[in-house]
């Protein structure tokens, strides 16, 4: 209590330093973007003034343009640049305090026509225009979501956004899965630098630690171009953070969220220390400073390792404590001066916390091929915080612009599980998991974006940056009480050595650097057309990991052991005094897979084409060149040397082609090559258990890189603002693909990796977005949008292991729906009210052996629904959220050996793995822009 005080009073403190450092102009001004009606392309140096007076400004390096000073009142604005017909742009209303954004979109000039020709337009005509030129721009099929949007929806952080992304949805609310493909074969960026993978267990980064206040815009390249990086085969999510902002902005939210499931009930909770909710666990968890290797301490005399193992905290209790409401903080502060040289300098901040309590009830059962193993339920009790803070400068001046972005974000999820069941033999047992993850994420990126020369328009886009990420899984502690008869319940400390779910007490440690750098020049090019350019460019970047667990546990000691202690409570069992002869002592059963240490070195090289052919025909041509090299060095469990060298040289060539057949539709084809490469955890031979899904997982060091083939045809229609309509067909073929299955010759559950011979996946997608005005004016204000995939794979596998001979790729759905609502009024003070719904069919989420049926996830609704009112002159909002209404349970099944693994769930007769429920979420949120 006293530590969520002084979170209060520090947010609080935060809150007035910023406020009270920020003094807005009063006078207003007018602001915005300049682009190629044809091509989306930026324009740099247009002259853009108030019409009839010299008040004005050239377009930067980004084709931005400023226009200060303005009283208020109604101006008319127009642009001229050489090649491009005069643009008039009026009704353009200039408030005191505020800034107006006006976006121009320019043609070129007729080559017959020497006379200066001027188009008039108002401001929502412009803007319709600028829409479709930035939705055409793009040389790759894309989909993509605005912050505008963003705002609209109930997402609190990125993974949820991405799953309203058409042909996009996520897994274990984490992990992004695109086109029915596993997370494993998308990659992420940020601002253009590659991101790190998040995860110790799999190749995938967890989009859950990025607060969604903090995105300017997400899009998901679904098809390849030379510019980008060719380790996927789904998508590469490009994520953009600001640096100068349109309108200077001062803003901050307070909120908080209630769960159906979780909130004002009773939870189980472990020792902590109260720093928890600023992202810090108590230092109690960690192995004891003076604690030797195994070696060392396993040859040290019995009284020596009787001492040591005192060292170790007694924190393996729990108590019961009342589930609260947790804070929701948001401030975000942005600015831009200009000086009298026309340069200027920009400044974006965003401080982000959130921490909450959240109860998931499961059932699970264990199948073991046909047979009932384990059959238990867990009340597994999340305390989870998140906290998040972004700083982005920016410089320009003339035609160049330097900018430093900076992410930092840190995640504390601490989980204690009570598992109540039943195992094998039918006797009773009651099980315990004490689990604390705390990971962080930090990116720097400094970046430059210059003209060479004005004549020949040539531009170098230059980037370095570093990443680092850190996690750290402190004192996992399982534990069990089985029933020894007459309803005595007994704990599970085994004899001799170590289990890791009976007393166990495991730590680890990963600690990974990211560096990287790229250029990329454009040179214009007058082939064809004269708006066509040649690009080529260089990216590099490095990666080291470190990674070491070690797995400790308590063991019985002595002949004469003292078995009456078995029965003590879970806070008193392991106290100093049952340490010692005929009680307890520490053993180790850290293997020398449990520790690893990985680099890699990507060096890539592009170059393209991207122009006219004819007036109507685009075409995005190029080839990629990269060369990867990756090392693992670990040790097998004899301690042996386990080493991994390869290097992949891989020439990646891609072409887009883009048919204009108006001004508002066109039809695109798109071929190209791209890879799967695996991740240091996929070679790492290193086991893990999840006590959540209760299995374990380990990697392959004689894994494979997979390559895929891919063809996409699409169709985009752009009618009127804010619509569209747009088709995609798309085949992939697979050599090698990389997959996690069931491993049938473990004892228990055991999920490995490996590379399937072939596979094939083909699909269509279709996204829809409408405005309701065609009904009746009075449903103007309302918006009708959804996207939708069917999606179908083969992998060819033995009859014995499957009746048909074949499956779908592990993770893959065969369809995906997100479809939705939206209202908003065009009042000052404006009522917004949005109706989401997500569905995905049915996926593989661990591929079965001889013994073991594939295990599938079923299909789940989601249904989330958010309310807005604006108020005090749309300065103020209050939103009301409504998340997963339907509260359907997450269920893992198999089904019987032989029957058609394509037929329906049933729940009387399939073999029920996992269930899981969540419980609806309620979320309430003020918020305030300071002008």
């Amino acid at each position: 209590m006293k530590s969520q005080l002084q979170l209060k009073k520090a947010l609080i403190t935060v809150l007035f330093v910023i406020i009270g450092s920020t003094v807005f102009a009063q006078t207003g001004k007018i602001s915005g973007k300049v682009s190629d009606k044809k091509t989306g392309e930026t324009l740099i140096g247009v002259t853009v003034k108030i019409a009839g007076t010299t008040k004005g400004s050239s377009t930067d390096v980004e084709g931005r343009y400023i226009i200060n000073g303005l009283a208020a009142g109604k101006y008319i604005v127009e642009t001229s640049y050489i090649g491009y017909t005069t643009k008039r742009i009026t009704d353009i209303e200039v408030k005191a305090t505020g800034s107006t954004s006006i976006d121009f979109v320019l043609d070129e000039s007729s080559s017959n026509n020497l006379n200066e020709v001027v188009i008039s337009a108002n401001v929502s005509k412009e803007s319709v225009n600028n829409l479709y030129a930035n939705q055409k721009a793009s040389i790759s099929i894309s989909s993509g979501i605005s912050a505008e949007l963003i705002r609209k929806s109930p997402d609190k952080n990125t993974s949820e956004v991405l799953k309203r992304i058409s042909g996009a949805s996520i897994q274990d609310n984490k992990y992004i899965i695109v086109r029915g493909l596993s997370d494993r074969y998308n990659s992420a960026m940020l601002n253009n630098a590659v991101l790190p993978n998040t995860e110790v267990d799999k190749k995938a980064f967890s989009f859950d630690i990025l607060p969604s206040n903090l995105i300017d815009a997400i899009v998901v390249n679904k098809t390849a171009s030379a510019d980008i990086p060719g380790d996927f085969s789904g998508g590469v999510v490009q994520i953009t953070t600001k640096d100068f902002p349109d309108n200077p902005f001062l803003n901050f939210s307070l909120g908080t969220s209630y769960n159906t499931q979780s909130t004002f009930k009773n939870f189980l909770s472990p020792e902590k220390s109260g720093n928890e909710v600023f992202g810090a666990y108590s230092k109690r968890r960690d192995i004891p400073s003076n604690f030797p290797s195994r070696g060392d301490y396993l040859a040290q005399p019995e009284a020596d390792r009787f001492a040591l193992s005192k060292n170790f905290a007694n924190n393996w209790g729990y108590h019961t404590v009342k589930s609260t409401l947790g804070p929701i903080f948001q401030g975000n502060y942005g600015t831009s001066k200009i000086f009298k040289d026309g340069s200027k300098f920009g400044t974006v901040l965003s401080l982000s916390y959130r921490y909450d309590e959240r109860l998931k009830e499961s059932d699970q059962i264990a199948y073991v091929g046909q047979n009932v193993g384990e059959k238990f339920h867990d009340n597994n009790y999340n305390y989870n915080t998140n906290i998040g803070g972004l700083a982005n400068f920016a410089y320009s001046w003339g035609t160049n612009k330097i900018a430093l972005k900076n992410l930092y974000n840190r995640v504390l999820e601490s989980q204690f599980t009570q598992r109540i069941g039943q195992d094998e033999s039918g006797s009773d047992f009651i099980r315990t998991g004490d689990y604390l993850l705390q990971r962080s994420l930090l990116t720097s990126q400094l970046t430059g974006n210059h003209i060479l020369s004005a004549a020949s328009k040539i531009k170098l886009d230059w980037g370095l940056n570093f990443a680092n990420i850190d996690r750290k899984e402190p004192g996992y502690k399982r534990m069990e009480y089985a029933d020894g008869g007459e309803g005595i319940f007994r704990a599970s400390v085994p004899t001799g050595s170590a289990a890791a779910g009976l007393g166990g007490n495991f730590s680890s440690a990963l600690n990974e650097n990211s560096y990287g750098g790229s250029f990329d020049v454009t040179i214009p090019v007058k082939w064809f057309k004269d708006t066509n350019k040649l690009k080529f460019g260089y990216f590099g970047q490095y990666r080291k990991r470190d990674f070491a667990a070690r797995n400790i546990g308590f063991i019985r000691n002595g002949a004469d052991f003292n078995s009456a202690i078995l029965t003590q409570p879970q806070d008193q069992i392991f106290s100093a005094q049952n340490i010692g002869p005929n009680g307890f002592i520490i053993d180790e059963i850290t293997n020398g897979t449990d520790k690893y240490d990985a680099n890699s070195l990507l060096n890539a090289g592009y170059v393209m084409f991207d122009g006219y052919l004819t007036e109507k025909l685009r075409l995005g041509i190029g080839a990629r060149l990269e060369s990867y090299n990756q090392k693992l060095n670990s040790m097998d469990n004899s301690s042996r040397p386990l080493k991994v060298d390869t290097t992949y040289t891989n020439l990646l060539p891609s072409a887009n082609l883009i048919y204009n057949l108006t001004e508002k539709a066109s039809i695109r084809l798109s071929g190209s090559q791209t890879v799967g490469r695996p991740e240091f955890r996929e070679i790492a031979p290193f086991s893990f258990y999840d006590f959540n899904k209760n299995v374990n997982v380990v990697g392959d060091p004689k894994l494979k890189q997979s390559k895929t083939t891919n063809v996409d045809l699409g169709y985009a229609l752009y009618p009127a603002s804010g619509e569209a309509f747009t088709v995609s067909a798309f085949y992939k073929y697979f050599e090698s693909p990389i997959e996690q299955k069931l491993d049938a010759s473990a004892s228990g559950r055991l999920f490995g990796y490996f590379n399937a011979e072939s596979a094939t996946l083909y699909g269509i997608e279709a996204e829809y977005r409408k405005t309701l005005g065609f009904v009746g004016e009075r449903f103007s204000n309302f918006t009708f949008s959804a996207n939708a995939s069917y999606i179908k794979s083969e992998v060819a596998v033995p009859t014995t292991v499957n009746a048909s001979g074949k499956r779908p790729m592990q993770g893959q759905s065969p369809y995906l729906i997100n479809a939705g609502l939206q209202y908003a009024s065009k009042a000052e003070n404006s009522t917004g009210v949005s109706l989401l719904y997500n569905r995905i069919g049915k996926r593989i989420w661990a591929v079965g052996n001889v013994r073991d049926p594939d295990v599938y996830e079923n299909p789940r609704n989601v249904l989330d629904l958010q309310f807005s009112q604006k108020f005090a002159k749309s300065r103020a909002e209050v939103k009301l959220n409504f998340g997963d209404i339907l509260n359907n349970k997450a269920i893992y099944y198999q089904k019987p050996k032989n029957a058609d693994p394509d037929a329906a769930f049933d729940a009387k007769t399939d073999h029920i793995n996992i269930q899981d429920r969540f419980g609806s979420n309620i979320s309430i949120g003020f918020s305030y822009k300071i002008k």
